[in-house]
Formats: structure tokens, sequence, C-alpha cells
């Protein structure tokens, strides 16, 4: 070790040892400061559903049985954040004549299978049942499912074509329907 000998050395070793001192000091000084994020899961919803009218809707009957369509389109969003899956029901009521004496059949309206677009998510997609469904029957169908841990996100169902059959022997009337689109968690 060599000794200081004049004040010009001293300064100079002490200003070299207070520079490494600083340049250790930051590092030796560092404290783990972590962060993190709550994530509150929302719900599972139906957020649209657009049954059209059906084409030709003021109809001429002429004594003949016939078909007529109209689309049908709905978005289901999957927003828990759970992955627990889920089941998509397609329902509607019996078709109902303003004058209230005349309805429809029950069995007249089936729907074709949908197609499931993701909408900004890339995780599994439900799987789409294969159809055609009647829906205007006693109870629910099963238009599309989730299993666990597919279908978290947004989906378009789309594509779909309703399809009402009209007997010959029909009443001239106005008739309405309601079609309903549920989801729920699958058990």
């Amino acid at each position: 070790m060599k000794l200081v000998t004049n004040k010009r050395q001293l300064l100079g070793l002490v200003g070299a040892v207070a520079l490494g001192l600083t340049m250790v000091g930051p590092v030796m000084a560092a404290d783990n400061n972590g962060t993190s994020a709550t994530l509150t899961g929302g719900e599972l919803s139906v957020l649209s559903v657009a049954a059209a009218d059906f084409a030709g809707a003021d109809l001429v009957l002429d004594g003949a049985a016939g078909t007529v369509t109209a689309g049908l389109t709905f978005t289901i969003a999957d927003a828990r954040g759970s992955g627990l899956g889920w089941t998509v029901t397609a329902q509607a009521s019996q078709f109902d004549g303003a004058v209230g004496t005349n309805a429809l059949a029950a069995s007249s309206l089936s729907v074709t299978a949908p197609t499931a677009t993701a909408v900004g998510t890339s995780g599994p997609a439900p799987t789409v049942a294969s159809g055609p469904f009647v829906i205007d029957t006693v109870g629910a169908v099963t238009v599309a499912t989730a299993a666990v841990g597919d279908g978290m996100g947004t989906y378009d169902f789309a594509s779909s074509v309703m399809s009402l059959s009209l007997p010959a022997d029909v009443h001239a009337d106005v008739y309405s329907s309601i079609v309903t689109i549920t989801v729920a968690t699958t058990v």
C-alpha cells in the first residue's frame, strides 16, 4: 500500500473512493418493488339478439303450403374469467295471430345451425350443435356449448336462417312469436 504523502494525492484518493461509492451506492440501495393487478370477473350474458321479420311480410295466400325465411343473429359474452363453460339455448313461443283465435301449429319454426366467430379473443371457440333446430316446441333447444376452459370472451353467432312453415289452410292474420336466446353456466 502506498502512503499518501501530499494533500493533492489525498484529495485524489478521496475523490476516487467517493466516485466508487456513488457508482455502487444505487445498486446496493436497490429495493425490489413488485406490482400487481386484481382482475374481477364480469358476467356471462347475451349481448344482443336480432330476429328479422320474415321476407314477404305481406304474403298473399294462394291455397298452397309454403315456407318463409328470416335471419337470426346473437352475441354471447363470457367475461367471468372462470373458464367454467356454458350452454346456449334457443326457444320461441308459438306464433299467435293478432285476431286472437288464430295460431300456427307448434313446430312451425326451425333454425339452421349458426356459425360462431370470435370477437377479439383467441381462446378455444364454443361448439355449435348441428341443426336445424325446431324451436317453437315445449322446452329450449341447445344450440352451442363451450366446454370448461373454452368460450371465454365474446362470440358472434350468425348465418342462421329461421324457416317458418305455413300450411295451406292458414288463416289470413298478422302472426308473431318471441324468440329467446339464453346462456347459462354448464352444469
